[in-house]
């Protein structure tokens, strides 16, 4: 069982295998303390309570006198669910945690306690919806769709529970959209589904050369970014697509030209879209009526009076940044000043056309940055950042998340080093909440599978939370 017993912890975890066979022996210090289990009464002292009721029951105790009571719960796990430890520190957030573990989605509480579970094989992203008509959602694959490029393309469909871990809904893209991406998915005040894509097209890229020299086609298959917005009764209210607003000179070192922008977030503030676009490690404020462009941050090989041609501002200028840049980042999200935080992956730089090398101004390594924007000035100033041990070796060539706690703390999810990464660089940790001002980690989460360290993406809920 952990964590170890204090009173002040009134949330367990235990192995109970598939059965849920579970032996108590039971005592309180007090005599006259009653001790009740599961609804049924025994006897205080050396009682010993077998219980079998499935591998996910619960066991409820509850301690009574005639002036106090305590209740603790020992939630059963079954025997494939992945090991959770942890370290904690005085000061670390007191929340629960929403995130896919394995095969199964989870709300944890800071001692690695699973307080709900359930197994959903291939889920993927189990998100917290505080503000949604659906407190919860995950992604699990849908099928393949027809596509124009070597890239494979399976589509995904959100699905929606209530606080019963219960199926509410279950969405996707409308037409003329074909393809669900589950990077990123968001439940509006209002009911309506914010949704990203991967849409296959066919667009003249003639003007750029192929590894080989060769000139695209002027019908090369790619897949655009696409966001759109849609009513629970399923109409398109937004849609917004990256081939009108993106410079293809700054995406050709992701997945060019397939997946030539990349969208791996998309966060709703002040009814605008802050959208993250690996392919060409760019974040763009959008506006969420007109699809017009606010901002838009990240190295540029296109010249400012080219941007203006085009018709668009130029990016803003970084200033200050140890190490110049961001690259092939996730999760782009406002604090309440305005700052911008991300998960700057540092994988995919920004490529120079003439030299064909990256303009990445370090080693590789991940980590989380804050900077402070100026839309006057039109700079977007370095304020902090934060690697795992505060190290910057560490390295997470795909996933990673941030979020912003309201304390002001950041909880990152470490993503992993993917196919092309090198083990030996990941992550220790699979969730870590760091203090931005000192750099102390307060709290780390290690999520394992036999000898594999998973990612993972955690979202914070209020510890009152669960209903």
């Amino acid at each position: 069982m952990y964590p170890p017993f204090d009173r002040a912890f009134h949330h367990y975890a235990v192995g109970c295998g598939e059965d849920g066979a579970l032996t108590l022996s039971l005592s309180a210090a007090d005599a006259d303390t009653r001790v009740d289990v599961n609804g049924v009464e025994y006897a205080n002292g050396d009682a010993v309570v077998e219980l079998t009721g499935g591998g996910d029951s619960d066991v409820v105790i509850k301690l009574s006198d005639d002036d106090r009571g305590a209740t603790y719960t020992v939630h059963c796990l079954p025997d494939d669910f992945p090991t959770i430890t942890v370290r904690k520190s005085e000061g670390a957030s007191d929340i629960l945690l929403a995130a896919s573990v394995g095969a199964y989605i989870a709300i944890l509480d800071t001692n690695g306690v699973p307080r709900l579970h359930r197994k959903a094989d291939g889920n993927r992203r189990f998100q917290y919806h505080p503000n949604g008509r659906w407190p919860f959602s995950y992604f699990v694959r849908f099928g393949d769709i027809p596509n124009f490029t070597d890239l494979a393309l399976s589509t995904k469909e959100a699905v929606m529970l209530g606080w019963d871990f219960e199926v509410k809904d279950v969405v996707q893209v409308v037409p003329p959209l074909t393809h669900t991406d589950a990077h990123d998915f968001s439940i509006k005040p209002n009911g309506n589904y914010v949704l990203l894509s991967y849409e296959p097209a066919r667009r003249d890229l003639s003007a750029f050369r192929d590894p080989d020299g060769r000139s695209y086609s002027v019908m090369e298959g790619v897949e655009d970014s696409v966001i759109s917005e849609i009513t629970p009764e399923r109409e398109q209210v937004f849609l917004w697509n990256s081939w009108d607003h993106m410079a293809l000179e700054d995406c050709t070192q992701h997945r060019f030209p397939e997946g030539y922008a990349h969208v791996n977030s998309a966060r709703i503030v002040d009814g605008d879209i802050i959208a993250s676009f690996r392919g060409c490690s760019q974040v763009l404020r959008i506006d969420g009526t007109s699809g017009d462009v606010v901002w838009r941050l990240g190295k540029s090989n296109r010249s400012e009076a080219d941007w203006i041609a085009s018709g668009s501002s130029a990016p803003l200028k970084i200033v200050g940044n140890p190490y110049g840049e961001f690259c092939g980042q996730h999760a782009a999200r406002l604090r309440p000043n305005g700052n911008l935080v991300l998960f700057d992956n540092g994988a995919y730089c920004l490529v120079d056309p003439a030299t064909g090398m990256t303009t990445r101004e370090s080693g590789v390594f991940s980590r989380v940055v804050e900077y402070a924007l100026n839309l006057e000035t039109g700079e977007a100033t370095f304020v902090r950042h934060h690697s795992p041990r505060g190290a910057f070796d560490r390295f997470s060539l795909v996933s990673g998340l941030v979020e912003l706690l309201d304390n002001g703390n950041w909880l990152i999810s470490w993503g992993g080093h993917g196919r092309d990464g090198n083990p030996d660089v990941n992550p220790d940790d699979t969730i870590t909440e760091v203090d931005p001002l000192t750099g102390e980690e307060l709290l780390s989460i290690v999520i394992t599978d036999g000898d594999a360290v998973l990612r993972t993406w955690a979202y914070p809920m209020p510890l009152d939370a669960l209903k």
